[in-house]
Order: C-alpha cells, then sequence, then structure tokens
C-alpha cells in the first residue's frame, strides 16, 4: 500500500470549506448536458460520459444536491430534465457491458446499474411510476445470486431502506425483508465463521471487505436492523464478532483483514473496499458493539493511522477520504476527540493531494467514489464531526 505525504497544514475550516466550494464549482463549469463529465485519467475502466453512480454522473449530481441540502454549498445546479437521458444511457451501458462479467443481464445493481439512477430520480423529481420501476428493478434480483454490495442484493436492500425513507411506503420494508432472508439464507459456517461466497467476474471468492465481501452484506443487513426479529439480530451479532474476530490479522501497528478469506497470504490494502478501513464504516455501530470488536475496530483505526493518507488519491473507495471515514466512524463510537483530529488531519492531506492532482491533470476528478465529489462530502463531515458515508449511510 502507497501512501502520501502527509500535510504539515493545521485544520483550518475555512480552508476546508473554501476546498469544497471549489470542489462543487468545478464541478459545475465542467458539465456538459450532451456529453456529461469527462472520465478521469486515474480512473482506468471509466469512460467520458459515464453515469453510474459509482464514478460517473449520478453520483456527482447526487453529491451537489446533498450537499446543497445540508447547507454546504448554495447551489448544486437544476439536472432534472438530464434524469431521461441519465437513465437511457446508464441502461443501454450496463447491458453491454454486464455479459462480459459473466452476470445475469436482469441483475440489478445499485453503484453501476439503474437502481441508482432511478433512486436519484426519486430523490430530484419523484413520481409514482418511477418508484414502481425501482421496485421491480429490485425484485428482480430475488432469482439471482446473492453477490454483493456493488452488483446484488446488499446493494439493492439500501435502495429499499433509502426509497422507504423518501416514501414511507411498506412495500419497501416487505421487499428489504423478502432479500434479507435470502442474503442470510446463503450466509455459510467455515471455520473461520459465518461467511458468503461470492460468484463474481468469472470467479470464487469470500471477500471480506465493504465493496465487495462480508462487511458490505452486514452493513446492507444493519441499514434495516430494525425491521429484523430479534432471533435475525442475535445471528447477525454473533456472526459479526466471531468473524471478525477470526479474521484479523494482528501486525505492529494494528488490525488488518485480508481481502480474500479464501487465500492465506497477508493482507497488504488498507482502504475502503478492501482491509481495514471498510471494515470500520461497516462494524463502527453500538447496535453489534461489544467491548471486544470496540478494542479490535480500535486497533484497526490505529493501522488506517499509521498507514497515513493514500498515494492513490483523495477520494473514497481507494483514497484518504474513505479511510478518513473509518476515523470519524470510531469517533462516533467513541466520543474519544483523538479520532475526530485523525480525520481532521487526513482532511487537510486530501485537500493538498486535490490540489497537486489538479494541477497535474488540469481538471477535477468528477466522480463520487473515486474522485472529487466523494473528498467534498468527506470535508463536509468532518467539520460536524459526523459520519455519513456518501451513498451508503445517506441518499
Amino acid at each position: 500500500m502507497k501512501t502520501a505525504h502527509a500535510s504539515s497544514e493545521p485544520w483550518d475550516e475555512a480552508i476546508v470549506r473554501e476546498a469544497i466550494e471549489k470542489i462543487c464549482a468545478d464541478a459545475l463549469a465542467h458539465f456538459d448536458r450532451e456529453r456529461l463529465w469527462n472520465a478521469h485519467p486515474s480512473d482506468e475502466w471509466a469512460r467520458d460520459g459515464d453515469t453510474t453512480l459509482y464514478w460517473g454522473a449520478t453520483a456527482v449530481i447526487w453529491a451537489l444536491d446533498r450537499l446543497r441540502r445540508e447547507g454546504a454549498i448554495g447551489s448544486g445546479g437544476n439536472f432534472a430534465e438530464m434524469l431521461p437521458l441519465l437513465l437511457d444511457r446508464n441502461r443501454t451501458g450496463f447491458a453491454q457491458m454486464i455479459p462480459y462479467l459473466g452476470m445475469d443481464t436482469s441483475q440489478a445493481s445499485f453503484l453501476v446499474g439503474d437502481v441508482g439512477v432511478l433512486l436519484l430520480w426519486m430523490r430530484l423529481a419523484p413520481d409514482a411510476e418511477t418508484a414502481d420501476a425501482l421496485h421491480a428493478r429490485i425484485s428482480a434480483n430475488l432469482a439471482l445470486p446473492a453477490l454483493e454490495l456493488m452488483w446484488g442484493i446488499p446493494g439493492t436492500m439500501l435502495a429499499c431502506k433509502f426509497a422507504h425513507e423518501m416514501t414511507g411506503e411498506r412495500r419497501w420494508r416487505q421487499l428489504f425483508l423478502l432479500q434479507a432472508e435470502k442474503l442470510l439464507a446463503e450466509l455459510e459456517e467455515t471455520p473461520e465463521g459465518p461467511m458468503w461466497t461470492q460468484e463474481l467476474y468469472l470467479s470464487r471468492f469470500r471477500f471480506l471487505g465493504l465493496v465487495h465481501g462480508l462487511a458490505g452484506n452486514m452493513l446492507a443487513l444493519l441499514s434495516g436492523f430494525e425491521w429484523l426479529d430479534g432471533s435475525r439480530q442475535e445471528s447477525i451479532r454473533d456472526a459479526i464478532s466471531r468473524t471478525l474476530t477470526a479474521t484479523a490479522v494482528h501486525g505492529v501497528d494494528g488490525v488488518n483483514w485480508r481481502a480474500d478469506g479464501l487465500v492465506t497470504s497477508e493482507p497488504r490494502l488498507v482502504q475502503i473496499c478492501h482491509g481495514a478501513p471498510g471494515m470500520i464504516v461497516a462494524f463502527a455501530d453500538e447496535r453489534v458493539s461489544t467491548p471486544e470488536l470496540r478494542a479490535l475496530l480500535c486497533e484497526a483505526g490505529d493501522l488506517v493511522w499509521h498507514t497515513g493518507p493514500l498515494a492513490k488519491g483523495s477520494n473514497l473507495c481507494h483514497g484518504t477520504a474513505g479511510n478518513g471515514y473509518a476515523l470519524l466512524k470510531l469517533h462516533a463510537l467513541t466520543q474519544d476527540g483523538i479520532w475526530l483530529e485523525r480525520a481532521r488531519h487526513f482532511a487537510m492531506s486530501a485537500i493538498a493531494r486535490w490540489r497537486e492532482t489538479q494541477a497535474q491533470h488540469g481538471s477535477g476528478r468528477y466522480s463520487l467514489w473515486t474522485g472529487d465529489a466523494g473528498l467534498a462530502a468527506y470535508l463536509w463531515d468532518c467539520i460536524s464531526g459526523e459520519p455519513h458515508f456518501p451513498t451508503l449511510d445517506v441518499f
């Protein structure tokens, strides 16, 4: 795991607010109503005009609207008329891509497919037809492999939770519970505790992390935890405690987890998608916390801190902002101010890295999970000290 130089600049809320405003203003200035946003050279698999919630226009529009609603910026732009174009292009691109990954073309994906676009539509211009279309797309996943948060049921469970928050309709809770039953039915007992096996990208994995594995699946279940009965809640608590304890790898600087539970090599990634940061983001939750688990997650936080800002960038998925969210989560869990101090140190380092990258490429990185919009969301949460991980905790 390559790390970047930490910023020596102390926390300064005025600098942080200015960075948020500049990131959002830059995104608005470079938006084209036909071409959307250009892909960044660092996002090697993305293409200009991408529409996904992961690294496309849907996500950037959502982030701008979210920051506007939170009062971080004055205007997030007016994108409601772009929704039909986003949906059409997303469905066309998804249909072309999905067969190459060995998945069913009817797969509903929250972060990559049209589920994210439909949910944005419900946020910006709600109507019954869009809600019905979203419900139908999510229902299709019940007949397909559970997979993981990016492509399968855990992601569409989150979508149900967000749709319920927007509408209050009972059907979203019912659909969430159907998916939860399917997901829990595929939880396997292994020598290292309960895990899921993913059949993904034409291979088999037993991923542990947030985007592709156990942590993301459990986070989805925790999003609707109050909807589950007591026995289901207790089985989830037990599975989390046993598996995290058994799979933790202790080192000099703290605790980490392997990406894949099927391999025995030492863990090398310390980022949101694989490794300690994602485990903390998923499991720093008072509802499943025990003294032992809390101590384990704090050791993982020590590793995140000692690893320092990441050379891959200032973004969420594999950058400093994502790792910073782990520190914010520990602050919320423990109320220990050291974690907020560390999170804010990461914020200043991420701003410095963002400046360098923008100067190097001459443009911003117009993406949520891998780009500047995710950084802006993180910086805003560092001001309040309250972690709301974009598209996982809030929509």
